[in-house]
């Protein structure tokens, strides 16, 4: 435990029977990590079964839901789970991940360099790859205090795809939050997109619809907005 301020990792996972396994037990054996909830949110592959089996041999919380409830669900439930101070957030579609993306996320919060950190994940192909910029703040892996986002939980609970996006508007529209948010590179971490887990029609639809909760989220949310603007205007006056 890191300058005694105990870390919670929260992963939520929906029919990720091919990865979770590797995520999970990166979790289990990270020193950094106080403890681990994971929220199984209504899987119909393997993914149950998976976790059942580690759970057999490794102490850890194992949130299961009979039907899927949508991903902000099953953070937000984590971190009502959760008793570290600061909460780690981890996705279950990942390949090479490991302790010291744990590290590297959660160093900043532990040294009071920032309130929350958001890692960035390796562009498939630099060249190419014009989302760049936009994928670095959906990032699901993200660290923040737990008493930071308290506030906002029931908001965060219904925002599905949009969470991240969420996270974004209530830390920017905060003064004492906004200029605390850093993003740190993820060495390693490969995410495997939807396009790959599925056929092109269903990601394609996958795609629009965490669109639509992203861009949804925005609207709902517009008194954040405005505290963005007020913040970015007192900046131009100081």
């Amino acid at each position: 435990m890191m300058d005694k301020k105990k870390i919670s990792a929260v992963v939520s996972v929906y029919n990720e029977e091919k990865t979770v396994k590797n995520v999970v037990n990166s979790l289990i054996n990270c020193n950094f990590v106080d403890e681990l909830i994971v929220v199984n949110d209504g899987s119909t592959d393997n993914t149950s079964k998976v976790l059942n089996e580690i759970s057999a041999s490794y102490s850890f919380q194992n949130i299961a839901f009979e039907k899927n409830k949508g991903k902000s669900y099953a953070m937000t439930t984590g971190v009502e789970h959760a008793t570290g101070d600061i909460i780690v957030f981890v996705d279950a579609d990942l390949i090479g991940f490991n302790c010291e993306h744990i590290k590297v996320l959660t160093l900043p919060l532990v040294t009071n360099q920032a309130k929350m950190v958001i890692g960035r994940r390796p562009a498939e192909n630099p060249k190419t790859d014009i989302t760049g910029s936009m994928d670095d703040w959906l990032g699901g892996e993200r660290a923040v205090y737990r008493k930071d986002i308290l506030p906002i939980l029931d908001k965060m609970r219904e925002t599905k795809f949009g969470v991240e996006t969420l996270l974004n508007l209530y830390f920017k529209s905060k003064t004492d939050l906004n200029k605390q948010t850093i993003i740190v590179d993820l060495k390693g971490l490969v995410h495997i997109r939807k396009y790959k887990k599925y056929s092109r029609p269903k990601a394609a639809i996958n795609y629009a619809k965490a669109t639509s909760q992203i861009v949804q989220t925005v609207f709902v949310n517009y008194v954040l907005i405005f505290g963005i603007i007020r913040n970015v205007f007192t900046n131009i006056k100081l």
